[in-house]
């Protein structure tokens, strides 16, 4: 009887609750439950605590029969916080402490009934959680830790890395999710480190971001495929970002070789002193850097400021001539490339054609598969990367296109000490080497920029040429410079481990910036002085079709070349030349294939102009 007083006392207890306020009634209730609940752990604090003006019903729901809660019969149902928390339940359901571990919300937020918000900041109380579990020796005593534990508000702890309730698994992830926690890890480490007021506040140099993302690394990742390159994380170890003169850093000179040999397994013990970060070290003199990076600038300066002025004053002269010859009344040649029955000269022989339309391929290649990772913060990088089937795929046809412009080299620098030494015969080499069929430059050439310069200010008429100008004599001697120097850097960055066994590791520095600077060079010399000097200069626009055709009329011959012409009929050799006209198929070919090359290196051109400019 007794017994059923006490429930009847109870539930009037509960119908009086209900009529009074939320706030007062939560208190209420709360007390009211801790009439039987009344262990500390449950009493002590929670009308303090961040939940305190909830009442146990809140979280305890279920519980309608106070009579059986009381007699055990009935417990309360599984507290389900994501009944308030949402978005916070939402985004806890993927975090690798759910998924993996089985984890719940009370496993970090512990003693829930006298929860407060937390006397010290936040990202030292982040800390303290987070070490509860995992070893405080990898990441509390460690760079950014060891600075939050100091009360460093800029330093990250580890919320800022990983993220709150939406943590993604750090080990055994691979393809698409290792691709996207190195460009979320990364984002995050720029995210600081690029910021100048933390930079300042922390004697750091933003720069540090910068030479990342200007390295191989940083634009392959850039362009879609962080996962088979370093990020951040990977040399500096994620937690361990201790300064490089501290033993325990992994960066130490102590250690680094070990760090290196997790992704370049084959390496000499110098490869250590490549510069992940050129220039980006407060206090580090680069002078080995700065030498090459100004002879290139300096390289690039005159080859473009000479040859740039002799395009223009070239087009100029050119334009007022034709402009005079149309006045005159003279017919204007047909664009189109003609047809005709008389015999024409052989310019350049059927190997010479095929190594042409073989060095075209490769070179296109090469710019096509090279330039997207030289730009990679480029609108159209991804994009031209992505044709190509990816930047692994990007990268293996950039090496083949290589191997045949190296091969192509190779059997050119052949051919060259055939003509020096034809049969093996020494004798009268220096004459061959400067005499008029070779394509070495010789006083002639010379004098004949010096006319070529009158000509353009109408000072003279224009020089006349043998069998090769001087321009064409540079194109052909810059292709054994240029060879040398983007064939061997490109090897060394193809091979960086095993050069490191030739040369150190700060060599590579200078490898990336003369391979990256010739590229550049070679490219924008091919698209606007080599297309101008032969196909769009205005007597020959839109195409010079002979080094495709391997044939030219007598008439041009005698116009363009006339000293050849003169030296052929005195030798009596010219007869020897005459071949019979370009059938239409070849005609054909020299059309579309000619012409396409021109239309899209000059697209390139445009792509190129657009990222140095704007980027």
């Amino acid at each position: 009887m007794k017994k059923y007083v006490f429930h009847v006392l109870i539930l009037f207890f509960a119908v009086c609750l209900a009529m009074i306020p939320g706030e007062i009634r939560g208190q209420s209730a709360g007390r009211a439950c801790q009439s039987c609940h009344s262990d500390t752990a449950f009493t002590g604090g929670f009308a303090a605590s961040v939940h305190g003006n909830n009442a146990c019903t809140s979280c305890h729901t279920g519980i309608h029969d106070i009579a059986r809660h009381s007699s055990g019969e009935k417990k309360s149902d599984p507290v389900r916080c994501a009944s308030c928390h949402r978005e916070v339940a939402r985004s806890f359901r993927t975090d690798a402490h759910a998924v993996t571990q089985n984890m719940t919300c009370t496993d970090c937020h512990q003693k829930i009934h006298t929860l407060a918000k937390a006397d010290k900041p936040a990202k030292v109380s982040v800390q303290e959680k987070c070490v509860r579990c995992h070893d405080p020796g990898d990441y509390a005593l460690m760079g950014h830790g060891r600075a939050v534990a100091a009360g460093n508000a800029d330093s990250a702890t580890c919320t800022d890395c990983h993220s709150l309730h939406g943590i993604a698994a750090a080990k055994g992830v691979t393809g698409k999710e290792l691709a996207l926690q190195k460009e979320v890890f990364t984002a995050r480490c720029k995210s600081c480190h690029a910021d100048p007021g933390v930079a300042k506040r922390n004697d750091l140099s933003t720069a540090i971001a910068d030479t990342y993302d200007q390295a191989y690394h940083g634009k392959v990742l850039a362009v879609g495929e962080p996962e088979r390159v370093a990020g951040c994380a990977d040399c500096h170890t994620g937690h361990n970002t201790l300064a490089s003169s501290d033993p325990k850093s992994a960066l130490h000179p102590d250690n680094l070789s070990v760090s290196c040999k997790t992704c370049h397994t084959t390496m000499h013990e110098r490869f250590v002193s490549f510069e992940a970060h050129p220039g980006a070290v407060k206090g580090k003199t680069y002078t080995a850097l700065h030498i090459a990076e100004g002879f290139m600038i300096l390289l690039l300066a005159g080859v473009f400021a000479f040859f740039w002025l002799h395009t223009a004053l070239w087009w100029r002269r050119s334009y007022l001539d034709k402009c005079r010859r149309r006045k005159a009344g003279f017919i204007e040649d047909s664009l189109a490339l003609e047809c005709r029955e008389e015999k024409q000269i052989q310019r350049f022989t059927m190997t010479q054609r095929v190594m042409h339309v073989l060095l075209i391929l490769s070179f296109f290649t090469l710019v096509g598969t090279g330039f997207p990772i030289k730009y990679s913060e480029t609108a159209w990088a991804k994009v031209l990367v992505n044709i190509w089937g990816g930047p692994h795929m990007a990268g293996i046809f950039h090496r083949i296109a290589a191997l045949v412009l190296c091969g192509l080299f190779l059997y050119t620098l052949w051919l060259s000490i055939r003509f020096l030494f034809p049969g093996g015969q020494i004798k009268g080499w220096l004459g061959r080497l400067f005499g008029p069929d070779s394509l070495f430059p010789n006083l002639k050439d010379l004098q004949d920029i010096k006319g070529m310069f009158l000509w353009f200010f109408g000072r003279g008429p224009m020089p006349k040429f043998d069998r090769w100008t001087y321009w064409e004599k540079f194109d052909f001697l810059a292709v054994f410079w240029g060879m040398t120097a983007i064939g061997l850097s490109g090897f060394m960055l193809w091979f960086p481990g095993h050069f490191s066994y030739v040369v150190p590791g700060w060599v590579i520095n200078i490898a990336t910036i003369v391979h990256s600077e010739e590229a550049f060079l070679a490219a924008v010399f091919i698209f606007t002085v080599h297309f101008f000097n032969n196909h769009i200069v205005p007597n020959k626009f839109p195409l010079e079709p002979n080094v495709f055709t391997g044939r030219y009329r007598l008439d041009q011959m005698r116009e363009e070349r006339p000293l050849e012409y003169e030296r052929m009929v005195a030798l009596g050799k010219l007869e020897s030349l005459k071949r019979e006209g370009p059938g239409l198929w070849t005609q054909l070919f020299a059309s579309v294939f000619g012409l396409g090359s021109l239309v899209l290196g000059l697209v390139l051109l445009v792509l190129i102009f657009w990222a140095v400019l704007f980027y």
